[in-house]
C-alpha cells in the first residue's frame, strides 16, 4: 500500500514534453533511415555509375542510329530528286530531238538544266562527305578527350618511370591535327552566293516565257511545250538545290561546331602536354651501351625497306599531277636563278659604285638590292620545300612522309641562311650599303657551308625521327643528331659573337655593353646545356627550349637588318639635305661676288657687316632622335615578339605555381582568405618590372618624336606630357607588379596614409618640393628652355625633376633650385607667354649737339640693328639734362633673352659709327677740380669741366 501510494505521488509528464520526445524520436528515426539509405546508395554507387555509363552509351548509339537513319533518308531524298531531274531532262531532250530548229534561248535552257542537274549531284555527294566528316570529327573529339583524361590521370606517376612519359608522348603524337575553319567559312560563303544565283534564276522564269524565235515570230505550240517542260524541270531543280543548299549549310554549321569542339579539346591536350610532360624525361638516360643502341637502330632503320620506300615515294611524287607541277616549276626557278647570277653580280657592282656618292646614291638602290637578293636566294629553298611537299603526299610510305616533314621543317632555316649569304657578298647589302667591315662579315659567314651541309640535314633527320614510328629512334639516332646540332650551333654562335653582331643596343646604338656580352655568353652556353639535358633524358624539353631561343635570335637579327635599312635611308636623306644646303650657300656666295664693287663695298661697310643668324635644322640632332625612335620601336617589337613566341609553352612553367614562397591574407567581399605567393608570381612580377622599365625608358621618347612634335603645343607642354606619362607608367607598373606578390593597394593605402602623415612632418620640405614639381608640370609657370631670374640668379631652365629644377646660368654653371621656390617665391620668367623683352640704353650727348639729329641717329641705329624687332617700334626720348650733358634713353625690344647682350654690343657699335659720321663726340662726365698752392695755401679758385671741347672755367 505504501509503494502504490508513493507511485501515485510521482509527477505526471506534461503532454507537450511527451510530444517533443515523440518528435525527437521520429527525427532520429528519420535520420537513421537517411543514413541507411546513403549507405545503401554508397554500396550501389558503382553499379549505378556503370548503369549510367551503359545508358549513356545506349543513348549515344541510339543517337548515332538516328543520325544514320536521318542521313539515309536524306540520301534517299537526294537520290529521288536526282532521278526525277534526270527523267525530266531525258523527256525534254527527247522532245527536243524530235523538234528541229529550236531557238537559241530554248537551247540555252537545256544547257542551264544540265548544269543544275550536275550541281544537284555534286551537292548530294558533298552532303555525304560532310556527314562522314561530322562522324570523324566526333570520333576524333572522343579520342582526344580520352587521351586528355589518360594524361591527367597518369600525371602523378610520370616521375617514377620514363616509359610512361614515352607512351604518353606517343599517344599525344597520334592525335589528329588542328582543323582549319577557314575552308568551311569559304564554302559557306560560296553556298550563300549560289543561293542568290538560284533565286535569281527562279525570279527570271516569267520573263523566259516571253522569248521569240530568231526572226521575231512567236514560238510554235511544240516549242512552247518544250519551253514549259524545260522551265518546269528547271524550277524543280532550283527548288531541290535551294532546299539541299539550306540543308548543306546547316550540316556545315554542325561540322564547324564539331571542329570547334575538336579544336578546343586539342588545345586542352596541348596545354596539358606542356604542363605535365614538358619537364619529364621522354627518353632513357645515356649509358655506356648508347653507341651500341645507335648501331642497332641504324641497322633496323636500313632494314625497314628504307630505299624501297623512298624509291616508290619518288615514283609516286613524279607521277602525280599535284606534285610534279610544283616540282617542275621549282626546277625552272632554280635554273633561272643560276642563269641570272652573273647579271645579279653586275647589278651589285653598279649599285655599290653609286653608294656613298651624293648625286648618285638613292635609297631605291638599297631596296632593289634587298629585293633581288631575297629573290635570288629563294629558288633553292622553294625546291627544297617542293620536295618536302611531294614526300608528304606519298602517304602510303611512312618513312617518306617523315622525311617530308623533316624537309619542310628546315625550309625557313635554309632560306634565312641563303639570304644572309647573298647579303654578305662583297658588293652586297651588309658591306656596300650598311658599311659593315668586310672582315667582320667574313667572320660571321665563316660557317655558312657547315650550316647548309651539316645543320640543315641534321635538323631534317631529327624531325624525321620524331615523326617516324612513334619516336622509336628518338632516343638513339634522334639524340645523336640533336647533340651534333648543338655542337654546330655553339661553334656558329661563337663565330657570330666574334663578328661583333649585337644582341642588345644601348642608347648610343652600340653593342659594346655588358648586357650584350651576357646575352652572347648565354647563347653560347645554351647548346651545351641542351646537350647535357638530352643526355639525361630530357630530349624533347631541350629541343623545344633551344628552338625558341634560336628563333628569338633570328627575330632579333631580322629587326637588326630592318634597323640598318632605316638607318641607311636616314643617312641618305641627311646627306642629301646637307648637300642641298651647301649648293644653296655656294650659289649665294657666287651671286654676291657677281655684284658690283659699289654694292659690295656698301655691304662690306661697318654699318652693314652685321651678319644675320639664320636658324637651321640641326641634322645631327634630328638624325640621332630619329634613330633613337627607331631603336625604341624595334625594341618594343622584339619584346612583344619574344613574349608571343614563348607564350606558346607558358603552361610548361605551371610547376612554378606549386612552389609557395609565403602566404598573404586577402579580403574578398568581406571574407578573409589565405593565398600563397608562388615562385611563378614572383617571376611574373619581375617581368612586369622589366617591361615597365623598358616602357619608361622608351615610350616617352616615342611619344615625343612620333606624336608630340607634330602637334601645335606650347613650349614645355611636350615635356610635361612625357614626364607625366613616365610617372603614370611607373605607378601602374608598380601597382601591377606589387599586387602579384601580395602587396595590394588595399593593404598599402593605410600604410601610405600613415607614412604620408609621418613623413609630411619629418620630410616636409621634400614633399613640398615634390608637390611643387607636379604643380609646375601641370600649371607650367616655367618650362624647359625658359629664361628665369630668381634670388638674383638668372639662367635657362634645363631640367625639371621631382624635387628640384636645374638652371644653367650664363657662366655655364648649373644651379639647383628647389621646386618650392617657384611656387612660393616671386621670380621673373622672361619667356613665359612672350619672349620679347625691352632693353633700355642711356646714351649721353654733348650739350651743343642738335637733339633732333641725335634722336635720328639713335633711331637709325635701332632700325639697322639685326636683333632689334620692329614691333614694338624703337623709341628715343631726351630724358634729362645733367650738368651740361644731354641724356637720351633708347628703348628697344629683343626677340628673346639670349639676344639682349649681342643686341647691346651691336647697337653700341652702330651708335658710335653714327656719332663718328656726324662729328659728334661722346662727352666726358662732368667733374670739379680745386686748385691749391704748393705751400698749402688755398687759392680760392675752382675749375669745372663739362666734357670734351669745353674750356674749364671758374665757378
Amino acid at each position: 500500500m505504501k509503494s502504490s501510494a508513493a507511485w501515485g505521488r510521482l509527477p505526471a509528464i506534461p503532454p507537450l514534453n511527451q510530444a517533443q520526445n515523440f518528435a525527437l524520436q521520429s527525427d532520429s528515426a528519420r535520420l537513421k533511415a537517411l543514413v541507411d539509405e546513403l549507405e545503401l546508395a554508397q554500396l550501389s554507387a558503382n553499379n549505378r555509375q556503370e548503369l549510367a555509363r551503359l545508358r549513356s552509351e545506349l543513348a549515344e548509339k541510339e543517337s548515332q542510329q538516328l543520325d544514320a537513319y536521318l542521313q539515309a533518308l536524306r540520301n534517299q531524298l537526294n537520290s529521288q530528286r536526282q532521278l526525277e531531274a534526270e527523267r525530266a531532262l531525258e523527256s525534254t531532250e527527247l522532245l527536243a530531238e524530235n523538234s528541229a530548229d529550236l531557238p537559241k534561248d530554248i537551247v540555252a535552257q537545256f544547257k542551264i538544266n544540265r548544269e543544275l542537274s550536275a550541281a544537284l549531284n555534286q551537292q548530294a555527294q558533298r552532303m555525304d562527305l560532310v556527314a562522314s566528316q561530322q562522324r570523324q570529327a566526333a570520333s576524333q573529339t572522343l579520342q582526344v578527350r580520352q587521351a586528355l583524361n589518360t594524361l591527367r590521370e597518369q600525371s602523378q606517376w610520370l616521375g617514377s618511370s620514363n616509359l610512361l612519359g614515352e607512351a604518353l608522348r606517343a599517344q599525344v603524337a597520334r592525335l589528329p591535327e588542328m582543323p582549319k575553319p577557314q575552308q568551311l567559312d569559304t564554302e559557306m560563303a560560296q553556298l550563300r552566293v549560289q543561293r542568290l544565283r538560284y533565286e535569281d534564276l527562279l525570279n527570271k522564269q516569267p520573263l523566259l516565257r516571253q522569248i521569240h524565235q530568231a526572226d521575231g515570230q512567236p514560238l510554235t505550240a511544240e516549242q512552247n511545250r518544250i519551253l514549259e517542260a524545260q522551265l518546269r524541270t528547271q524550277r524543280e531543280l532550283l527548288n531541290s538545290l535551294l532546299q539541299g543548299g539550306d540543308t548543306l549549310l546547316l550540316e556545315l554549321t554542325k561540322l564547324k561546331v564539331s571542329n570547334g569542339q575538336l579544336e578546343d579539346a586539342l588545345k586542352e591536350v596541348n596545354e596539358a602536354t606542356h604542363r605535365y610532360l614538358f619537364w619529364t624525361s621522354d627518353v632513357r638516360p645515356m649509358t655506356i651501351a648508347w653507341p651500341l643502341e645507335i648501331a642497332q637502330d641504324l641497322r633496323r632503320l636500313i632494314s625497314l625497306d628504307t630505299f624501297s620506300q623512298l624509291g616508290k615515294a619518288s615514283v609516286m611524287m613524279l607521277t602525280s599531277k599535284e606534285t610534279i607541277l610544283p616540282l617542275f616549276g621549282a626546277l625552272i626557278l632554280v635554273g633561272c636563278s643560276i642563269y641570272s647570277r652573273r647579271y645579279f653580280t653586275r647589278f651589285l657592282e653598279r649599285s655599290a659604285a653609286k653608294v656613298g656618292k651624293v648625286t648618285q646614291d638613292h635609297f631605291w638602290l638599297t631596296l632593289r638590292t634587298l629585293f633581288w637578293s631575297i629573290l635570288v636566294a629563294s629558288p633553292l629553298p622553294v625546291l627544297w620545300m617542293t620536295l618536302g611537299y611531294g614526300l608528304r603526299e606519298a602517304w602510303p610510305y611512312p618513312l617518306a612522309v617523315a622525311i617530308g616533314d623533316g624537309v619542310t621543317a628546315t625550309v625557313p632555316l635554309l632560306w634565312v641562311v641563303m639570304i644572309c649569304a647573298t647579303f654578305a657578298r662583297p658588293n652586297g647589302l651588309f658591306i656596300a650599303h650598311f658599311g659593315w667591315p668586310r672582315e667582320r662579315v667574313s667572320r660571321g659567314m665563316r660557317y655558312y657551308l657547315m650550316s647548309i651541309g651539316l645543320i640543315v640535314p641534321l635538323i631534317m633527320a631529327l624531325m624525321m625521327f620524331d615523326n617516324l614510328d612513334d619516336r622509336e629512334f628518338s632516343g638513339s639516332l634522334g639524340r645523336l643528331c640533336f647533340i651534333l646540332i648543338c655542337g654546330a650551333l655553339a661553334v656558329v654562335t661563337l663565330s657570330l659573337k666574334k663578328a661583333g653582331i649585337p644582341l642588345y643596343l644601348n642608347k648610343e646604338g652600340s653593342g659594346d655593353n655588358i648586357t650584350n656580352h651576357m646575352l652572347w655568353n648565354m647563347m653560347i652556353s645554351a647548346p651545351l646545356v641542351a646537350i647535357l639535358a638530352s643526355a639525361v633524358g630530357y630530349l624533347a624539353t631541350a629541343q623545344a627550349l633551344l628552338a625558341r631561343l634560336e628563333t628569338s635570335v633570328a627575330i632579333w637579327f631580322l629587326l637588326l637588318v630592318v634597323y640598318h635599312v632605316i638607318r641607311r635611308w636616314m643617312l641618305i636623306q641627311r646627306r642629301r639635305l646637307a648637300f642641298d644646303r651647301a649648293k644653296h650657300r655656294r650659289a649665294e656666295m657666287l651671286a654676291q661676288r657677281a655684284r658690283g664693287e659699289e654694292e659690295a663695298h656698301h655691304h662690306s661697310s661697318p654699318e652693314g657687316a652685321i651678319e644675320v643668324d639664320e636658324s637651321e635644322v640641326d641634322l645631327d640632332a634630328i638624325s640621332a632622335q630619329s634613330l633613337r625612335l627607331v631603336r625604341s620601336i624595334l625594341m618594343l617589337i622584339a619584346l612583344l615578339s619574344v613574349i608571343v613566341l614563348w607564350s606558346e609553352i607558358h603552361s610548361a612553367f605551371g610547376f612554378l605555381e606549386n612552389i609557395s614562397l609565403w602566404d598573404v591574407t586577402s579580403t574578398v567581399q568581406g571574407v578573409e582568405s589565405l593565398e600563397p605567393i608562388t615562385l611563378g608570381a614572383v617571376l611574373i612580377a619581375i617581368l612586369v618590372f622589366i617591361i615597365t622599365t623598358q616602357l619608361v625608358r622608351n615610350l616617352p621618347a616615342l611619344l615625343e618624336l612620333a606624336i608630340l612634335q607634330h602637334l601645335d603645343l606650347t613650349p614645355g607642354t611636350g615635356y610635361a606630357i612625357t614626364t607625366i606619362t613616365k610617372y603614370l607608367l611607373m605607378l601602374i607598373g608598380g601597382l601591377v607588379g606589387f599586387s602579384m606578390i601580395g602587396i595590394e593597394w588595399s593593404k598599402l593605402q593605410w600604410l601610405v596614409a600613415a607614412l604620408g602623415v609621418g613623413l609630411g612632418f619629418g620630410l616636409q620640405e621634400i614633399f613640398a618640393n615634390f608637390i611643387s614639381g607636379l604643380i609646375i608640370l601641370f600649371e607650367k609657370p616655367i618650362r624647359i628652355g625658359d629664361t628665369v631670374t630668381i634670388r638674383d640668379l638668372t639662367g635657362s631652365v634645363t631640367k625639371i625633376n621631382t624635387r628640384a629644377t636645374t638652371i644653367s646660368d650664363w657662366d655655364r654653371k648649373e644651379i639647383i633650385v628647389p621646386n618650392k621656390a617657384f611656387i612660393t617665391e616671386q621670380f621673373i620668367n622672361w619667356s613665359l607667354s612672350d619672349s620679347v623683352t625691352r632693353v633700355v640704353l642711356t646714351i649721353p650727348a654733348p650739350a651743343d649737339a642738335n637733339s633732333e639729329e641725335v634722336t635720328e641717329i639713335l633711331l637709325t641705329a635701332a632700325r639697322r640693328c639685326s636683333l632689334v624687332i620692329d614691333n614694338p617700334a624703337p623709341e628715343v626720348f631726351l630724358v634729362d639734362l645733367q650738368q651740361g650733358i644731354q641724356i637720351f634713353e633708347l628703348r628697344i625690344y629683343a626677340a628673346e633673352m639670349g639676344h639682349r647682350m649681342p643686341l647691346r654690343h651691336e647697337i653700341h657699335q652702330l651708335i658710335l659709327a653714327g656719332f663718328h659720321a656726324h662729328d659728334i663726340d661722346m662727352p666726358f662726365p662732368p667733374f670739379q677740380m680745386r686748385l691749391e698752392s704748393l705751400n698749402g695755401k688755398q687759392t680760392g679758385r675752382t675749375l669745372t669741366s663739362a666734357g670734351k671741347g669745353r674750356q674749364a672755367g671758374s665757378l
